[in-house]
């Protein structure tokens, strides 16, 4: 009975801190460099093509139902009209008991700064709803150490079972390459804005506004030579960088990757900063990276990740996986740039077809 209402007790503690997270904390991915559009509405359209992105989070197995994320994020860039539009979307269930439902429409506009500069200005307006199930629940007041769950309800006052709610995000994404050896250096560097509406998440009908998210990330890929005259690069080292600020919670990424197509590997430390206190963990990323088709006509990239967490919940939490996979055609395209005339938005293709392209 000791080990089964300590096995309650430590659920309850889980299933709390994800809800009560939940109102200071959106889901976060690993690999938020593959889901961009929900990273920053201004990396809308930032490759050429149509891009597809599917992403797969699972935390927290010890409580029964974990904590899962499933994503999908659609994109596509028009040459003509120097825009980008998308479409994103995801489920996050927390413990069978906590769902929420998003889904946005994005728009960037891609000013062409000069040859080797691109800024990107974005928008993202999307709907939320979130639901409670109640009977799923277990507050403290029914917990008895002698029997465990005491059948009966709650004084807990929970008015609400679901919330709908609108937001609008904005961000800007600044590309720009400069050369090493007449060879590309590729650098994103972007700043988005989340909650800009700052909706209201309560269940208990007491005004419970979501604060504003701030992020800011920064990628690069830099191509290493394998010798004094070689000319195609196939090997890069890329460093990564991402924050994010909202409210008492704070939350660091930096970590570096190498790639040599078609495989990437990296690793990442994380530090969770919230009032007083702080976590922190490795996160292992690896993947695989195709060109398929003739011409390139598609590119697959599937990656996983596992995080590792050092403090918090640690070994009770089972670390953290998540699975991604994009897809990138290349040739499509929405408002086509006439021949002679169009305009090339996008200048940081990499020559040849040797770089896994991360950011």
């Amino acid at each position: 009975m000791k080990y089964l209402l300590s096995k309650i007790i430590i659920s309850l503690v889980l299933i709390f801190t994800a809800i009560t997270l939940s109102k200071a904390q959106d889901p976060t991915f690993a690999q938020f460099y593959q889901f961009r559009t929900y990273l920053n509405p201004a990396a809308t359209g930032s490759e050429k093509g149509l891009n597809v992105a599917m992403i797969y989070k699972n935390q927290w197995n010890y409580v029964p139902g974990g904590f899962n994320t499933y994503g999908m994020s659609v994109d596509v860039q028009s040459a003509r009209i120097s825009s980008g539009v998308g479409i994103t979307a995801y489920r996050d269930v927390e413990a069978k008991t906590l769902q929420t439902n998003y889904i946005s429409a994005s728009y960037a506009y891609i000013a062409r700064i000069s040859k080797k500069i691109n800024l990107h200005i974005g928008v993202n307006g999307a709907f939320v709803n979130k639901s409670l199930d109640r009977s799923r629940l277990i507050f403290t007041d029914q917990l008895d150490p002698e029997v465990g769950v005491v059948p009966g309800g709650s004084s807990t006052n929970i008015v609400l079972r679901k919330v709908n709610m609108f937001d609008l995000d904005a961000g800007i994404l600044l590309r720009f390459r400069y050369d090493i050896h007449k060879h590309p250096v590729h650098n994103s560097l972007g700043f988005a804005v989340h909650h800009l509406t700052r909706p209201d998440e309560s269940f208990e009908n007491i005004s419970t506004r979501i604060p504003m998210r701030f992020t800011v990330t920064y990628g690069a890929m830099f191509p290493v030579s394998r010798g004094k005259y070689k000319r195609n690069i196939d090997f890069y080292v890329s460093p990564v960088f991402k924050f994010d600020f909202m409210e008492k919670l704070r939350v660091y990424n930096a970590g570096m990757f190498a790639t040599f197509k078609p495989v990437y590997a990296g690793v990442m430390y994380q530090l969770n900063k919230f009032s007083d206190n702080s976590t922190h963990g490795l996160i292992f990323v690896g993947g695989i990276d195709w060109d398929l088709g003739q011409d390139n006509f598609m590119t697959l990239n599937v990656g996983y990740s596992y995080q590792l967490d050092f403090t918090g919940v640690t070994s009770k939490s089972r670390g953290q996986h998540e699975v991604t996979m994009r897809m990138n055609f290349n040739n499509v395209a929405i408002f086509s740039p006439k021949k002679k005339k169009g305009k090339k938005v996008d200048c940081y293709d990499f020559p040849g077809k040797n770089a896994v392209k991360l950011f």
